[in-house]
This record gives C-alpha cells, structure tokens and sequence, in this order.
C-alpha cells in the first residue's frame, strides 16, 4: 500500500534512526528551566609549573560544561570539523545518538571517547547529579584501588626486602599490589631473561633464572603480607603462551588475584585463551584494545576473565557500559586500567565503576597527588586502598581554568 513503508526502507530508516542527528526529535529536556543544546567545543591548554594538561571543553546553552582529557595527539581538526557538521546545536542528553553518530563520521575511538566523558560530565552538571547516578545509580559505597609497588632499586633481588614490603602494605584494609616480575628482571639483574628462538611480537620463553625470580617475588610478597594482601602480575604482553602456562604453574600456589597480560593481545586472542584454559590463575588483558569489538572478540573467546578497559580507548562511558554488561553476562568481571592518563579520565572510570555490579578493581598506580591533581579546583583523594566519590554533579571533578594559557574554539 502507498501509506506503508517498503521493507528496504524501513530497515533504513531504524538503522539511521539510531545515530543519525539530523533525524532526532527536539527532546524537551529541562535544564535549569531551559532546553539544552550543544553551542560550543574548545580545546584548553592548562600549565602549572612543568605540568600541562590538554582538555575538551563541551558547552551547553544553558551555560553549564563538561570537560574530559584530551588525547595528546593533534587531530583536534578532525573533530572540529565533524562538531561543526553533526554537534553544534544537538541535544547533548542524546548521547547514545551522538556516540553513533561520531563513529560512523570516523572520529578516532580516543576522541569519542573523549566527547563521551565531556557529554556525559555536562549531563551531571546540568541536572545536578553525579555522572554514576545518571549510570543507573551506585551499587557500592566505595571502590577498591590498587597501585604497583617493589622494593627500591638496590633491594629489587633480596628477598627479604620483598618480605619485608609484604607486610607493610597488608597493614592497610584491602591491600594489593602489582608487580612486573618479567620487566624487573629484563631491566635491572644484568642475565639473560628470555630463551633463544622467540622474539617481542611472537612471545618469548622465560629462562630459568627469570622463572625463578617470578617465584621468589610471589612467594615473599605472600609470606609477608599473608591473606591480608593481594598480589597481581603485570606481564606486559612480553611472553610466549608456553612460557606464560609455565610461569603461571609455578605461581598458581601463591593464590594471585590475576596474571595480567601474559602474552601480547593484539597478536592472537587464542594464545591468550590458550594460556587462560590452561591455569587457575585468572588473566586479565584489555588496556591495549579499542571500544566494543575488540572486548566482544576477547570475550567470545574467553580469553580472560577480568577486563583491564583502558579509558582512553574504551569509547567512553557509552560504550564502556556496553561491555562491562557483556562481561557481566558471561561471568567476567570488570578492572578499568590507569596508568599514564589524566586525572579526569580516572575520574570516568570511577563512575562507571560505582554503577557496575561486576567491578573488582580500579587501577591507580598513575594517580599521584604531586602531578595528578595540581589543575583540579579540589583533588582526588583515596583513603588507603579505598575511594569514596565526591558526590558533587558531573564526574566530580573539575579542572580550575585559571591555569588555562591556551584557548581554541574548535566549533
């Protein structure tokens, strides 16, 4: 009939439905007693003393913003181009339309992801709400957090000195450390660290020597800190599937909470796999793969059991939330990596993380008060091992502008 759609058209018409802008209704969302829109992005360079930060600011009619780190890398261009063509005069409460809506326009991930957490951060701060209660609202009262930690330099083969680190960290509730045994040894004890006939992108068989150390680090770092103390294994991707199953072996009696990227992820997902159905210790990986396909792939494959998601590359919350459901439904759980981001990324991550039943840790080895905090109006805090949110609108954190010496308007 003339008054129905043909089914070539209506499928066309769902599909863009979902990220095409143009299409969406105005949505009559109430702000501060005004309906919003997107009517600018800039991109801020703050400086304090030898620190710098590169920052999306997003904002709204209202007047209200939201802010997220911003990837180092000068393709800011590219998004300007793409916020004038799609962003300018949208909805931001639309953020599921705009997240399609960037990708299929080629916006890099950690640009997306980028405009995700600012979207997501204005959102809070127009209704007054912390981001993780607009996530579906907390489902935990604090989060747990872990950091690297080792003996000094001098001490990095002494056993007792692991001992001795053991203890001092389990005096703290909730305590747990990470380690990198393999790069330990590879940097500072002068032998040799792997066995011939491997190399860095086909994995490498630890030698004895380096097999060894692995033992005794795990080994005293459990005699010291005993049930009081949980002990990760950083892998950094360095090992051959052979050799990650044989050190796994000879840690398994020393109960780790995971062995974390034992064999490099980007090669083959089925050596992760194959290291993963061989040992009781759980394997953790995802720092170096991008948004929803890349975690769907690892998990079709039961390739690990505790997601590292890396925040910068995840896609943001959107698409973050995404995958933590699809973990959560095959059993897995969630444990958003942090090494060398900015603050406010951190700050994502732990909203996400108040909103999703299947997280067990949040990583914070990076988040260092003497370099991590000097641009917030107030710091990140976190009580021993523990973090407890601010509870103010947004991410909860909010980078203080008078640092600001560089202002661009991207669109």
């Amino acid at each position: 009939m003339n008054h129905q759609l043909n089914r070539r058209e209506f499928i066309k018409r769902s599909v863009l439905g979902a990220g095409a802008l143009a299409g969406l209704p105005l949505l009559s969302v109430a702000a501060m007693g005004k309906a919003s829109r997107i009517e600018a992005l800039e991109l801020l360079v703050l400086k304090r003393n030898r620190e710098q930060r590169r920052v999306l600011k997003v904002i709204s009619s209202t007047g209200a913003a939201g802010y997220a780190d911003f990837p180092d890398i000068d393709y800011a261009p590219a998004l300007g181009g793409v916020a004038k063509n799609h962003l300018i005069g949208a909805n931001p409460y639309a953020v599921e339309a705009i997240w399609s809506k960037m990708r299929r326009a080629g916006l890099l991930c950690s640009h997306r992801s980028a405009l995700d957490y600012a979207l997501w951060d204005l959102l809070g701060r127009e209704t007054g709400k912390p981001v993780y209660e607009l996530l579906g609202g907390p489902v935990r009262n604090q989060l747990r957090t872990y950091r690297y930690g080792k003996p000094a330099k001098g001490k990095l083969f002494d056993e007792d000195a692991w001992r001795e680190l053991g203890r001092k960290l389990a005096q703290d509730p909730g305590a747990v450390v990470k380690v990198d045994p393999w790069l330990t040894f590879q940097r500072f004890s002068g032998k040799k660290t792997w066995e011939d006939g491997g190399s860095e992108r086909s994995g490498q068989m630890p030698t004895q020597e380096n097999l060894d150390f692995n033992e005794m680090v795990f080994r005293a770092l459990r005699e010291g800190g005993g049930d009081k103390l949980d002990l990760i294994h950083g892998g950094h991707g360095q090992c051959s599937a052979e050799g990650a199953i044989t050190t796994c072996k000879r840690l398994e009696q020393y109960d780790l909470l995971w062995m974390e990227e034992p064999v490099a992820p980007i090669n083959s997902m089925d050596e992760m796999a194959k290291v993963a159905a061989a040992t009781t210790i759980p394997i953790a990986t995802g720092e170096n793969l991008q948004g929803l396909e890349d975690f769907s792939r690892l998990i079709d494959k039961r390739a690990a059991s505790v997601l590292n998601l890396p925040p910068a590359n995840v896609g943001g919350l959107t698409e973050a939330r995404k995958i933590a459901t699809l973990a959560e439904i095959r059993g897995m759980q969630i444990a958003p990596h942090f090494f060398s981001y900015a603050p406010l990324f951190w700050a994502a991550m732990a909203n996400l993380c108040m909103a999703t039943p299947n997280v067990l840790l949040l990583e914070a080895n990076a988040l260092k008060e003497k370099n991590q905090n000097v641009f917030f109006k107030e710091p990140i805090e976190i009580d021993g091992y523990y973090f407890v949110p601010s509870g103010k609108p947004g991410l909860g954190y909010e980078y203080d502008e008078t640092f600001v010496v560089s202002r661009k308007r991207l669109a």
